[in-house]
């Protein structure tokens, strides 16, 4: 239980915090075209909101 609220605050964190930061990166960096990333600041910071919601979902 203790896990899943971690695991669920840490997607509330970074759907309100890293996901903003990360567009305002890609749009400064025109997309990470200006960066050595393989993909976009933007799909880095969703993936994390995506696996956290995973770990808070898996029954223990």
């Amino acid at each position: 239980m203790l896990n899943a609220l971690a695991s669920l605050t840490k997607a509330a964190i970074g759907a309100a915090v890293e996901t903003p930061v990360a567009v305002v990166a890609d749009v400064s960096t025109l997309g990470g075209s200006m960066t050595d990333k393989a993909e976009p600041y933007t799909a880095t910071a969703v993936k994390k909101v995506a696996e956290n919601i995973q770990d808070a979902t898996k029954p223990e």
